[in-house]
C-alpha cells in the first residue's frame, strides 16, 4: 500500500512483502528500483529536485528510518507494518536469489571492502551466483556500466551511500540491462566485518540509530536530521497538490522548476495559453469585477504572486507551499526564451522606460530573440500595428506590462493573436529599467513588498486600500465567490 509523507510516496509493506516484490520485478522486462525512505532521505528530496524526481519514480520506496514510522503514527496516525532496514532487505534478498537461481552484481565501497564483503557473502551463500563486483570509485561511468550489462545480471546492488547510488541507478536504469536494482548505502561495510550491527533487541526497540552513534560519533550530524524532518513534518501538507482551489480559480502549487516545465509545454503548443500572477489586489478586484473574475477562472496557469493569496488560501483550508514573485518568474521566463531561442515581444510602460529595460534585458540575456517590443501607451492605429507586428512576427511569448487586470484583460482580448505564452507582468519593465528599486531581499521574504512600494510610491495607497479590504473579507471570511 503506497501512502504519502511531505509528497514523498513511501510503500508500507513488511520485508517479506518486499522480497515477494523485488522477486516479481526480476521477472519483468523492463527495469524496476528501489529506494530506502528515511528522514535524512526525505530532508536531502526538500532541497534536491533531482533526488525527489528519482523518489516520485521509484517502483519501491521501503520505510528504513524509525523517524518516518514515528511520523507516521504521531502525526498521521497510520501504523507502519514494519520498519525495513536496507541490510535486512539486502540479506534477505541474496538468500531469495541464491534459492531461486538469480545472479547478483554488487557496486560500492572501497576495493579492500568490497573484497572482504564478497569473500563473506561467498562463505554465508555458498549458491549464490555472483556475476561480478567493482568498488564505488569510478573513474568513468561509462566502463561499468558496459560491464554490468555485459554480465547480464538479474539483480543490482549498490553501496555508494545517498544520494549517489540513487542518482548513478536512475540515470543508468535502462542502458544497465538489470530488472531490479537498490542501493544499500553501507551493507558492504557490514559484510566485511567493518560495522557491528546492534543487538537484536536494540534493532526491535528502533534505537539502532543510538548503537552506531555511540560506536561512531562522527555520525552526530545526520543523527540531528531528524529534528528537521519533524519541523518538515509539521511545516508542508502530506500531500502537496499542484493546484489548490481559493475564491473558485485553480491557484498554482508548483515550484519554480515544474512552473517553468508547464510554461514551456505552453509554447511547445503553439495555441494560446494566458498565465497570471495573482497577488492580493487583483484578486480583491476581480470579487466585484465579472469579466476579471471569469478570465482568471479560464486563465491556463495562475500563479500566486502575492502573501495575500497564500494567507487567504490558508485561511479558507488550502495550503499554499510555494510562492513565486510575477516579476521573478517573467525573468526566468526570459532565460528560458533565450535558451530555447522562442520569439518574445515585450509591451508596456513608459517610452523611455522601456527602452532602459530593454538595455538591461539585452545586458543579461545577449541572445534572447527579441521580436519586438512597444510602449504601453498607444492609439488604436498604433494598437493595430502592435497586433500586425507581433502576428507578422509569429511571436511565441507575450509579456505585456500595462497594469494587473488591464494587461490580463487585454490579453484576452486578442487572443485571437494565438500567441502561446501571454504573461501579464505588472510593473516588471520599471524595476528593470531602474525607474523603480526592489524591496531588499528580506522585506520580500517577510511578504511585505507590497507595503515598502507603497512607502517609496506614495501614489499607491489607494491601490492599498484593496488589499486592506480584500484581508478584511478573507478574515472574517465574507467572500461569496
Amino acid at each position: 500500500m503506497r501512502s504519502y509523507i511531505i509528497n514523498i510516496p513511501v510503500d508500507n509493506i513488511t520485508l517479506k512483502e518486499a522480497v515477494k516484490r523485488a522477486e516479481e520485478f526480476t521477472l519483468d522486462s523492463k527495469p524496476h528500483f528501489a529506494i530506502a525512505i528515511n528522514p535524512e532521505k526525505i530532508i536531502k528530496a526538500n532541497t534536491d529536485t533531482e533526488l525527489f524526481e528519482i523518489i516520485r519514480n521509484s517502483d519501491l520506496n521501503f520505510i528504513d528510518g524509525v523517524g518516518i514510522s514515528w511520523a507516521f503514527r504521531i502525526f498521521y496516525h497510520e501504523k507502519i507494518k514494519e520498519r525495513i532496514t536496507g541490510i535486512d532487505l539486502f540479506s534477505t534478498l541474496l538468500e531469495s536469489a541464491e534459492k531461486n537461481n538469480k545472479t547478483v552484481y554488487f557496486l560500492g565501497s572501497q576495493e579492500e571492502t568490497i573484497n572482504k564483503a564478497v569473500k563473506n557473502i561467498k562463505e554465508k551463500y555458498p549458491e549464490l551466483k555472483i556475476t561480478g563486483f567493482h568498488n564505488g570509485y569510478l573513474q568513468t561511468e561509462e566502463e561499468i556500466v558496459k560491464q554490468i550489462k555485459k554480465s547480464n545480471t538479474d539483480m543490482l546492488f549498490v553501496g555508494m551511500g545517498s544520494p549517489k547510488q540513487e542518482k548513478f541507478i536512475f540515470r543508468n536504469l535502462n542502458t544497465l540491462g538489470v530488472q531490479f536494482s537498490v542501493g544499500v548505502g553501507g551493507s558492504f561495510n557490514v559484510f566485511a566485518g567493518e560495522f557491528k550491527r546492534a543487538p537484536s533487541l536494540v534493532q526491535k526497540l528502533g534505537m539502532e540509530w543510538f548503537y552506531r552513534l555511540i560506536l561512531d560519533p562522527k555520525r552526530l550530524p545526520r543523527i540531528m536530521s531528524l529534528p528537521r524532518f519533524i519541523l518538515l513534518v509539521m511545516k508542508k501538507p502530506r500531500i502537496i497538490k499542484n493546484e489548490v482551489n481559493f475564491l473558485n480559480i485553480n491557484i498554482s502549487n508548483r515550484d519554480f522548476k515544474d512552473t517553468l516545465k508547464v510554461t514551456d509545454s505552453f509554447i511547445k503548443s503553439r495555441s494560446f495559453h494566458l498565465v497570471v500572477t495573482l497577488n492580493g489586489e487583483m484578486a480583491s478586484r476581480a470579487l466585484r469585477d465579472e469579466d476579471f473574475f471569469q478570465i482568471l477562472q479560464k486563465g491556463d496557469l495562475v500563479i500566486p504572486d502575492g502573501v495575500g493569496i497564500v494567507w487567504g488560501a490558508r485561511r479558507f483550508g488550502e495550503r499554499i507551499i510555494y510562492r513565486i514573485p510575477g516579476i521573478d518568474f517573467a525573468w526566468e521566463t526570459l532565460r528560458l526564451a533565450e535558451q530555447n531561442n522562442y520569439r518574445t515581444y515585450l509591451l508596456g510602460a513608459k517610452e523611455n522606460v522601456i527602452n532602459n529595460a530593454i538595455k538591461k534585458i539585452k545586458g543579461e540575456f545577449p541572445k534572447l530573440n527579441i521580436a519586438g517590443y512597444h510602449s504601453g501607451y498607444f492609439d488604436k492605429t498604433e494598437e493595430e500595428k502592435i497586433l500586425n507586428e507581433i502576428k507578422e512576427k509569429n511571436v511565441q511569448i507575450l509579456f505585456v506590462g500595462i497594469g494587473g487586470v488591464k494587461q490580463e484583460k487585454w490579453i484576452w482580448d486578442h487572443k485571437d493573436l494565438n500567441v502561446p505564452l501571454n504573461i501579464g507582468i505588472g510593473g516588471s519593465f520599471d524595476v528593470w529599467s531602474g525607474k523603480i528599486r526592489r524591496a531588499p531581499r528580506i522585506i520580500r521574504k517577510l511578504g511585505l513588498e507590497w507595503l515598502y512600494r507603497t512607502i517609496v510610491q506614495p501614489s499607491r495607497i489607494l491601490r492599498a486600500g484593496n488589499l486592506f479590504i480584500f484581508a478584511f473579507k478573507i478574515m472574517f471570511k465574507r467572500i461569496e465567490k
